[in-house]
């Protein structure tokens, strides 16, 4: 039998390459090994306690046959077995915790030195149900789905890997559903229930905790239970949206909260018709510089204040470059 490549290693016949994860009934046993020490069984769900075992396959663990080995030993279910171990159970049936396939029902590992969990896989096997643990109970690859431990009538649910009261600080459960014990006007404040909170600009309305903030008044609730607007110094409210109140005829934008020039301060001037360019002719400002609008690559020139070709009828423009032109026929 090959040694599997991976996390251990194993002895016998009947092994076959790894393979991944696939759905079925997952037996699952924690073994803790110490060096010179007999070897105890724990289980995930309740640690020093014998695990139930899988109606299809029972798992058991010994030493031997040699000083460092640890041999696995299991009936039920049908061929092929997946063999898993980790140090973390919630690893255990991961892929990269496989350590081989066999078709016998028996497997030999070399003895880590430390706490590690075992996993016989068979897709033949009937599956465990999944318990709230933060384990892959039935191997699907997924951690406490559908665990069947936690009581719904008690408002549990399955949080971290264990079994959590699922409503808030002040809530009860009431036939298997969370209630609030605040009554109207009441807000739940550190687990205890208060009074609609004046700080968070809050009044009592039709026996609901209301903003007092109008925010069709572009307002919110600030500092000392106050409502403020949200808006800019140099912004206006309109509709609920805050829009710029500058002057846009004297070119003005609302900038960090002042009205400043938006025209570009070097090449440009403000005009009735907005800001207009100071340079020269065939020019455009950008970024603070004159930059000419013609494009040398199509042999362009400023002509009368226009971008025009300088080629002669006879020419074509080639990389910038009038050349005489190879098709057509010369005027006489």
């Amino acid at each position: 039998m090959k040694r599997p490549a991976g996390a251990g290693s194993a002895r016998g016949s009947g092994v076959k390459k790894p393979l991944l994860p696939s759905p079925g009934t997952v037996f699952f046993r924690a073994v803790k090994l110490r060096p010179l020490a007999v070897l105890i069984l724990v289980s995930l769900a309740a640690p020093l306690a014998a695990q139930t075992t899988s109606p299809e396959i029972n798992l058991t663990v010994k030493r031997g046959p040699g000083a460092l080995d640890v041999t696995l030993e299991w009936t039920g279910g049908q061929p092929s077995f997946e063999v898993y171990r980790s140090a973390d159970p919630s690893a255990v049936c991961r892929a990269d915790t496989l350590l081989g396939v066999t078709d016998i029902p028996s497997w030999i590992d070399v003895a880590p030195p430390d706490t590690v969990f075992y996993k016989v896989h068979n897709p033949s096997s009937a599956e465990p149900a999944e318990v709230c643990n933060g384990v892959d109970d039935d191997c699907d690859g997924i951690i406490d789905d559908n665990a069947t431990n936690c009581n719904a009538a008690l408002c549990q649910a399955c949080i971290g890997g264990a079994c959590r009261n699922r409503c808030g600080a002040c809530e009860d459960c009431v036939n298997g559903s969370c209630q609030t014990r605040c009554g109207p006007c009441q807000t739940c404040l550190n687990g205890t229930c208060g009074p609609c909170d004046a700080g968070q600009c809050q009044a009592c309305t039709s026996g609901v905790c209301q903003s007092t903030c109008d925010s069709s008044l572009c307002q919110a609730c600030g500092v000392n239970g106050t409502c403020a607007s949200t808006c800019a110094t140099c912004e206006s409210c309109l509709g609920g949206i805050c829009m710029d109140a500058c002057d846009r005829t004297q070119c003005l934008s609302c900038q960090s909260g002042a009205c400043k020039p938006f025209c570009d301060p070097v090449c440009q001037t403000c005009t009735a018709q907005g800001c207009t360019d100071t340079c020269g002719p065939c020019q455009r400002c950008v970024n603070g510089a004159c930059h000419s609008r013609c494009d040398p690559n199509n042999c362009e020139d400023c002509i009368d204040g226009m971008c025009r070709s300088r080629c002669a009828p006879t020419e074509t423009c080639a990389g910038g470059i009038c050349q005489p032109s190879s098709t057509g026929s010369i005027p006489g």
